[in-house]
């Protein structure tokens, strides 16, 4: 029994009648609370004496009920497009989560789910393929709960470009209010490129290590504004070589994916760094407290530019020294004048030396550059180059083989020229293009009678139909003539 408090009695107890619906008062018979909508189910008994549940069953986020069946059953025929939609998507997440090269647990495919529902929810997945969506949600969770999964791995195990996907994931981080993804640290993903690369034995030494540089080179502001992948592939490539394990560039870029201009860059770029010229037992002993400046402090990188200056000096700068002997001799010459005479006498004189000198200078240095532009044109001195005639060279037995090659792989050029040969002018004049023939015009006049008429028609155009007797025509023609004339007399 309940206490309930009577508006009669006080305090007192009630009894429920679940049947009813009803709380009723023990002392008195007042009905303290009614309740008519039950939420027990009901069976009715249809014309044919089956049992059929009364009622409807409506879940969250459902837009219309669905009836139950015979026996309680719930029936699932016209399902809406929206649960169509939630059923394929997470059926798919599900496929996804459990290929090999994903393996994800259970409680990241139900985050992964609720993520589609969202998607779904805010129309999302309108005009997108459903696989970026999938691949996207999953991606998501991998970030947030700092998985060892990259979006590669989604793009790969769905065939699909990794560059959809990742406008498809920042897409959907917009609307489902992830605004602040975490950034990705690159020592998720040694231990799983290094089991990949078997090390054997020295694998945990070289995860340790591995991390140890990715740590200084976080210090050393080489993992900002770069991808995790570069950055482990250099780490592992340096902490393999650390232990003796030549693993080549080209087995790591295999299995980090990225190309061998980003893993010879990162390498160039931790070169520069401090920690690179300690020694092994240094490096794993010893942790340098400084570290280096962000590239925004280092100077501008600039292009070398060559002087003009020095495209009007040769090899040996006599051109430079000539023309500042005939300048100097030519400045001297002006300050030891005295008088207006002499200067008149110098204008003449040293001017034109002067003028002389130049033109030399710069007829010889014209010849120079035109020598070097041109110096490869002239390749005549090859010819007797023992050298290059010793790598050229081919025995007689070779030249025959090469030749049958050639002439083999290039037969049917061989005999459409040899066809052109042997047509000549013939040849040229069939391909061109013959000239279309205009149609004869045929000047109509009046014809006295219907049948004339006719006639005309016909024999303006020949080629009417190749159905129709021209022959009876005429003698058709002919009869209605006889007629109309005999017509005509009788009268």
């Amino acid at each position: 029994m309940v206490q309930w408090h009577c508006q009669y009695c006080g305090p007192t107890e009630a009894e429920t009648d679940e049947r009813m619906g009803h709380i009723v008062c023990l002392e008195c018979g007042a009905v303290l609370e009614e309740n008519t909508i039950v939420s027990e189910v009901t069976f009715s008994e249809t014309s044919k004496g089956s049992a059929i549940a009364d009622g409807f069953q409506l879940s969250t986020g459902q837009a219309r009920a669905s009836n139950r069946g015979t026996f309680g059953l719930i029936r699932t025929g016209g399902q809406e497009s929206r649960e169509q939609t939630l059923q394929n998507g997470h059926r798919r997440i599900q496929e996804v989560a459990n290929q090999p090269q994903i393996r994800m647990n259970e409680r990241l495919v139900g985050h992964a789910r609720r993520f589609f529902n969202v998607a779904v929810v805010n129309n999302f997945t309108k005009g997108r393929k459903s696989g970026n969506v999938v691949a996207a949600c999953l991606y998501i969770v991998c970030r947030l709960e700092k998985t060892a999964h990259m979006l590669i791995d989604f793009a790969d195990a769905l065939s699909t470009n990794v560059y959809q996907v990742g406008a498809t994931f920042l897409a959907l981080c917009k609307i489902s209010g992830v605004d602040k993804m975490p950034l990705v640290d690159p020592s998720l993903y040694i231990s799983r490129f290094a089991a990949k690369l078997d090390f054997g034995e020295d694998t945990q030494n070289i995860v340790k290590d591995a991390n140890r540089l990715v740590q200084r080179m976080c210090r050393d502001w080489m993992q900002t504004g770069r991808r995790p992948a570069g950055i482990c592939a250099a780490s592992l490539f340096v902490a393999s070589r650390m232990h003796n394990h030549n693993r080549t560039i080209r087995e790591i870029i295999l299995v980090v994916k990225i190309c061998e201009a980003t893993l010879r860059r990162r390498l160039r770029e931790f070169r520069e760094t401090p920690s690179s010229n300690l020694s092994v037992q240094d490096f794993q002993t010893i942790w340098l407290e400084g570290e280096r400046d962000p590239p925004s402090f280092a100077p501008p990188k600039t292009r070398k530019h060559e002087p003009a200056s020095q495209l009007f000096e040769d090899s040996n700068g006599d051109s430079k020294a000539k023309i500042e002997q005939a300048f100097s001799s030519l400045k001297e010459s002006v300050l030891a004048g005295d008088d207006d005479e002499d200067l008149e006498d110098l204008n003449e004189q040293q001017l034109l030396s002067f003028e002389q000198s130049l033109i030399q200078v710069y007829n010889k240095t014209e010849a120079d550059a035109t020598h070097q532009i041109h110096y490869s044109d002239n390749l005549s001195d090859l010819d007797d180059d023992q050298e290059i005639q010793a790598m050229i060279d081919v025995t007689p037995e070779e030249v025959e083989f090469k030749e049958a090659i050639w002439t083999e792989e290039n037969k049917e050029w061989i005999l459409r020229q040899q066809a052109k040969a042997a047509l000549g002018i013939g040849l040229a004049e069939s391909e061109k293009r013959k000239p279309k023939k205009r149609p004869r015009v045929i000047r109509s006049y009046e014809a006295p009678t219907a049948a004339e008429a006719a006639k005309n028609l016909v024999m303006s155009k020949p080629t009417l139909s190749k159905k129709i007797n021209y022959g009876v025509l005429e003698t058709l023609f002919e009869k209605t003539e006889k007629s109309e004339n005999e017509s005509t007399n009788g009268i």
